[in-house]
């Protein structure tokens, strides 16, 4: 029997920037993914958004079926995407491929963090969006404890994901001042790692300062954006020479007459950077290993007699002993305390059925 998991999306090795900017703008939208979860292909559901890829992990009976289901659907909302461009990975080869990429072995910057990060943050919204089920905490919680793993086997490895690309390509360059144009997550992780590099000068820029350093770009040998916006917005001032990346998905960067461009998918077709063999054996055999635990977990049955005994426990104690230790308090004070902890055994055994289900 095939591991309830399908892993179904677009990624930089098969897809260009603007692609995968479509797919992240209509990933947590309630369509399709309502519908295939009431008619019961899909029980859960987390979807991946970064500048690499957008892809739906996402759990059920028929896996395979329901991946293809999912991305039917997703090629009827966005007709001008290649269906073939969808990958759709089902049963132990879904779970091998997202341990991979939660360990860095599927970016181009071989080994990065952040990914993992993203992955992490993904299975939190699904959460907080009410659309995760037993199975996909199973699967975060092995995806956790598998990063953390990764972070003691190659303390050493590149986790600067795309920051790392930009650096490579300024390197080409030889630029002495740099400007970095937004100061979200990404242009402060950008300002990070290009401020450790010997002999640059880097200065972080705004939105809303972007009319001075408009003035000032003169002074600058390259530009580095990394704003968020929907669509291209920014327009630079004509240049006889200067660099301009556009780190941005989908692309920011409306017009630079004069200026060499480098785009994202031109940082992502670049050499990858290549983990050492002994880096790389060592999170291989973690994935490996990873992934024969997780699908043995997925094939094992819920636990129903352990989930009775919990119970049990949980009213003995609640009804025998806690009482005697509440005795020494006053009426209000006990009562308190007995709502506080009824509520924590409450809520603990709801998370150990629903992680078990």
């Amino acid at each position: 029997m095939s591991p309830p998991l399908a892993v179904v999306g677009v990624s930089w090795r098969s897809s260009s920037t603007l692609v995968r900017s479509q797919f992240a703008s209509i990933a947590h939208e309630i369509e399709p993914l309502a519908s295939l979860r009431a008619a019961g292909y899909v029980t859960g559901a987390a979807c991946i958004t970064t500048c690499s890829r957008t892809e739906w992990i996402i759990t059920g009976e028929q896996p395979e079926w329901a991946g293809n289901l999912l991305r039917s659907a997703l090629s009827s909302r966005l007709p001008e995407v290649m269906p073939e461009s969808v990958q759709v990975r089902a049963g132990a080869a879904a779970i091998h491929y997202l341990l991979r990429v939660a360990v860095g072995l599927d970016s181009v910057a071989e080994g990065e963090g952040a990914v993992g990060r993203q992955v992490l943050k993904a299975f939190e919204q699904a959460r907080r969006e009410g659309v995760s089920d037993g199975r996909l905490h199973r699967v975060w919680r092995h995806v956790e404890r598998l990063i953390h793993q990764r972070r003691d086997a190659v303390p050493a490895s590149r986790s600067l994901g795309v920051q790392a690309l930009v650096r490579e390509a300024l390197r080409d360059h030889s630029p002495k001042t740099v400007a970095i144009l937004g100061r979200g997550e990404f242009g402060l992780a950008m300002e990070r790692s290009l401020a450790a590099v010997s002999g640059w000068t880097v200065s972080s820029w705004s939105r809303q300062s972007l009319p001075t350093l408009l003035e000032t770009i003169a002074a600058y040998d390259a530009v580095v954006v990394c704003t968020g916006a929907a669509s291209a917005w920014l327009e630079l001032p004509a240049r006889h020479r200067g660099l301009c990346i556009d780190a941005g998905s989908p692309p920011q960067v409306r017009a630079a007459p004069g200026w060499t461009s480098i785009g994202l998918d031109a940082l992502l077709a670049r050499p990858e950077l290549q983990l050492s063999e002994g880096e790389r054996e060592r999170l291989e055999e973690l994935v490996e290993h990873a992934t024969s635990s997780l699908t043995s977990e997925l094939h094992a049955p819920a636990p129903a007699s352990m989930l009775a005994a919990l119970d049990a426990e949980r009213s003995s104690f609640l009804n025998e002993q806690l009482p005697a230790l509440l005795s020494s308090l006053s009426p209000k004070e006990a009562r308190r305390v007995r709502q506080a902890v009824g509520a924590f055994t409450h809520r603990l055994l709801l998370r150990t059925r629903e992680a078990s289900s």
